[in-house]
């Protein structure tokens, strides 16, 4: 997991992005969608509950993928097809 400081350009882009978002579910986001888009939603509201986070919600989304992200005692949670990351 890649930790970036909440303080930078990138952390607080991420943070902008959490407090716009009003979706928090893919089915908010997409007519239909994958079986993978499915399992990757289900595993990220998987990790937020073990790792005690909440607020789940989508930050960006398209075609190809989607980006969530969460609050965890430790800062912003986010998942993007390519990484986590902890903004913090």
């Amino acid at each position: 997991m890649q930790h970036i400081n909440a303080n930078t350009k990138a952390g607080s882009r991420y943070f902008n992005a959490y407090n716009r978002s009003q979706r928090t579910s893919l089915a908010q986001c997409y007519e239909t969608y994958s079986s993978a888009k499915g399992q990757a939603e289900f595993l990220c509201k998987l990790t937020m509950k073990r790792e005690a986070g909440e607020g789940f919600r989508i930050l960006s989304f398209n075609t190809f993928g989607f980006t969530c992200g969460w609050i965890t005692p430790e800062g912003l949670r986010v998942e993007t097809p390519q990484k986590s990351l902890l903004i913090s």
